[in-house]
């Protein structure tokens, strides 16, 4: 049977259609015959006397599609095809219509795909806020204690934990979707009302919920900008701190100057390093102490950064014929700050 409304086929005994859930419209019966059958003149006071013959009885299965369309247009009745129609909503309403009559017969309700690999979001999308809430906290707590009671078996548990997380909402989606749209059609039938108050409370608790699409878009837009901060944010600290090892090297390079001019004069390296940083042309306030090796004039300079002390670099001198020194720059804790040139 078609569905007057939107064309879908039926079955012939359904009275609600699967795709729009409008009620079903049956054809049109033919209207009784009202006038009387022609009598002989001879027999008509005979064919008057006799009682009416009994109307020959209807079985039980003649008069449910009668029974069921005088509930149908009852405005106080609500049938259950429409009652669980209203609560699946027209998402999938042929896939769980048919996986809820086996369950009601005691069978299973099969294995269930969203419900094992997007279960948090299944149980949104179908506005089950409670199971979702506690999916979503349950696993870590039971995780956390795991690793507090048992730290030895702490791996191998969890590890079954995860399985059993993907695997048992695989088996128990359905169930637990029936169950949630069997309490939920009990309590609005509770509540009572005509069957149009009715299937509006069904419609409104039941069917999807596009607080899935909101959830996906925040998770991705923090996700976004985690895998940005963790790009970008150690990507800038070194920039930060090269910036601030280079202002330090600029106080070093003068402070060899120094030396340098010194030793060209007289052949000595100074023993009063304060006095060559106080003179210094640059300051850098990321020096936290210039030394030089009376014996070698090696200059080693500090870098501290925030109150954090963070390396050293040192210039080691070399010294040609004309006493004219030439330096070389070698570093064992700042190479990821210097450049490539002190990489030595």
């Amino acid at each position: 049977m078609k569905c007057h409304a939107c064309g879908q086929d039926n079955a012939d005994s359904a009275l609600f259609c699967t795709a729009c859930r409008r009620p079903m419209v049956a054809p049109t019966r033919l209207p009784a015959r009202l006038e009387a059958l022609a009598v002989p003149a001879t027999g008509a006071a005979s064919a008057l006397a006799a009682p009416p013959a009994a109307a020959p009885a209807r079985s039980r299965s003649a008069n449910a599609p009668e029974a069921a369309e005088r509930a149908e247009d009852d405005p106080n009745v609500l049938t259950d095809e429409q009652a669980w129609a209203a609560m699946v909503g027209d998402n999938n309403t042929a896939y769980y219509m048919t996986r809820f009559a086996r369950q009601s017969g005691g069978g299973s309700g099969g294995w269930h795909w969203p419900g094992m690999l997007v279960t948090w979001y299944w149980m949104l999308y179908r506005k089950m806020w409670l199971p979702a809430l506690v999916y979503f906290f349950v696993p870590g707590i039971v995780i956390g204690i795991l690793n507090a009671m048992m730290p030895r078996a702490a791996l191998p548990l969890t590890l079954a934990w995860w399985v059993a997380l993907f695997v048992v909402p695989g088996l128990m989606a359905n169930g637990w979707y029936y169950a949630h749209c069997r309490d939920k059609i009990r309590d609005v039938r509770a509540r009572g009302g005509s069957r149009v108050q009715m299937l509006a409370r069904l419609e409104s608790a039941g069917g999807t919920s596009g607080v899935v699409a909101i959830v996906v878009a925040i998770f991705v837009l923090v996700a976004g900008i985690g895998i940005l901060a963790a790009v970008a944010l150690p990507a800038y600290q070194t920039y930060t701190l090269k910036a601030k090892v280079a202002d330090a090297m600029a106080l070093g390079a003068d402070v060899a100057a120094a030396v340098g001019r010194q030793y060209e004069q007289n052949g000595t390296l100074p023993t009063d390093v304060d006095r060559l940083v106080a003179q210094a042309p640059h300051q850098s306030r990321f020096v936290s102490g210039v030394d030089v090796d009376s014996t070698t004039g090696t200059v080693t300079v500090r870098v501290d950064v925030n109150q954090r002390y963070l390396g050293s670099f040192k210039l080691v001198p070399s010294a040609d014929n004309a006493h004219h020194l030439g330096w070389t720059c070698t570093t064992e804790d700042l190479a990821r700050y210097v450049p490539a040139s002190c990489r030595r």
